[in-house]
């Protein structure tokens, strides 16, 4: 009865619920003037677990954020909410040693940085955790 009213509540409010996936442990609402990576610093969520969770509802340049739509944080179990954010002249070496863990965590929990790291951008969130959030074989 109240996830109904709540339902009818977010309907009249205009607010779409309905792309959450059964497992998200927290959502987030865009406000105007969001964008992907401002969600991403705001919230500690990777800028990769945002657009994984969210795939198919939030397009590659995130471009089509619309205010008032609910989106999804992260999925029970893969939710890497240690983040880091970063700024011009980090590297992956600096990430990794500054959050005290190996590279190849970093990378495996950000599969959108290639190997070689030389596609990170100001700004960008990086999940910094030490466990491995990211299983590879179901995120492709």
């Amino acid at each position: 009865m109240f996830t109904n009213m709540m339902f009818s509540l977010f309907a009249l409010a205009g607010v779409s619920i309905a792309s959450l996936p059964p497992n998200c442990d927290r959502n987030y609402t865009i406000h105007l003037g969001d964008s992907c990576d401002i969600i991403s610093a705001q919230q500690n969520v990777s800028t990769y677990q945002l657009s994984a969770v969210n795939a198919g509802v939030i397009n590659t340049d995130c471009s089509n954020l619309a205010e008032g739509e609910v989106i999804c944080l992260g999925l029970t179990g893969q939710d890497c909410n240690t983040t880091f954010v970063m700024q011009s002249g980090d590297t992956c070496s600096t990430i990794a040693a500054g959050a005290g863990i190996p590279i190849s965590t970093l990378l495996t929990n950000n599969p959108n940085v290639n190997p070689i790291c030389n596609d990170l951008y100001p700004g960008e969130v990086l999940c910094t955790a030490s466990q491995i959030y990211v299983n590879l074989t179901s995120s492709q």
